[in-house]
């Protein structure tokens, strides 16, 4: 589906920033809070893992209005890469979530 005219993205509060992945993006609003909406295949939108594949055949999950993601603390900044996010905290901690088979995420094992 193409939308050749801009339409308003409803049930987000009043953002100051966005970030944008490959099919993602994530919206930061004037009170630290993350929001995240589009494809969730790989956990880039940070809505959990329940009912995840780590190994293919990965089943596609999207969600089409925006979503919380749980951060504990006030955020600053956000980023997304290809299928994975990043959010930087007032207190300068580093959340990132999404595909890591890089490790692009954590120097850890775990994916």
């Amino acid at each position: 589906m193409m939308l050749d005219n801009p339409i308003v993205v409803k049930d987000i509060p009043p953002l100051k920033m966005i970030s944008t992945g490959l099919d993602h993006f994530l919206g930061l609003d004037k009170n630290g809070k993350v929001y995240a909406m589009g494809d969730d295949t790989f956990g880039q939108c940070g809505q959990g893992d329940t009912d995840r594949n780590y190994v293919a055949p990965f089943y596609e999950t999207r969600w089409t209005t925006p979503k919380l993601v749980s951060i504990k603390e006030p955020v600053t900044k956000v980023v997304c890469g290809f299928r994975h996010s990043l959010a930087i905290t007032n207190n300068g901690k580093l959340y990132g979530w999404g595909f890591n088979s890089m490790q692009q995420l954590s120097n850890s094992d775990q994916y």
